[in-house]
């Protein structure tokens, strides 16, 4: 189906993410830290990127931006997941589309339809 790009340095909560996504038929990359995740996402193509807001070295918002940077990932959907409410950091996220939020403790269901509706580009394609 799609390449996904995991990116959480809880190395325990990519291999749930991995083993759900793996499950809906998915391809999963896992990195757990921003510097592997942006080599990964020029080297992988990946189709979507689900990226920890809370990490050490850069936040997700802030790999967000280096992803942004580049012309092969600046249009890489992006779903940012975060024990911290959105409230706190809505302002860092930019007012695009082809970024969304989701709330940890994680729902599966829910993680799995946001992502069926982040690799469908008539999702977000109507605000670009």
């Amino acid at each position: 189906m799609a390449k996904i790009l995991v990116v959480d340095d809880e190395v325990s909560l990519t291999e749930v993410l991995r083993e759900c996504l793996q499950g809906e038929g998915h391809d999963v990359v896992l990195c757990h830290d921003s510097t592997a995740a942006v080599r990964a996402a020029l080297e992988e193509n990946p189709d979507l990127a689900l990226i920890d807001y809370q990490m050490p070295r850069k936040t997700g918002v802030q790999l967000l931006s280096d992803l942004r940077a580049r012309e092969e990932t600046r249009l890489l959907p992006v779903l940012l997941i975060s024990g911290t409410e959105a409230v706190r950091f809505a302002a860092q996220i930019p007012p695009e589309p082809r970024v969304r939020f989701l709330l940890k403790p994680l729902d599966m269901e829910a993680l799995v339809t946001m992502v069926r509706e982040m690799l469908d580009p008539n999702s977000w394609s109507a605000g670009l």
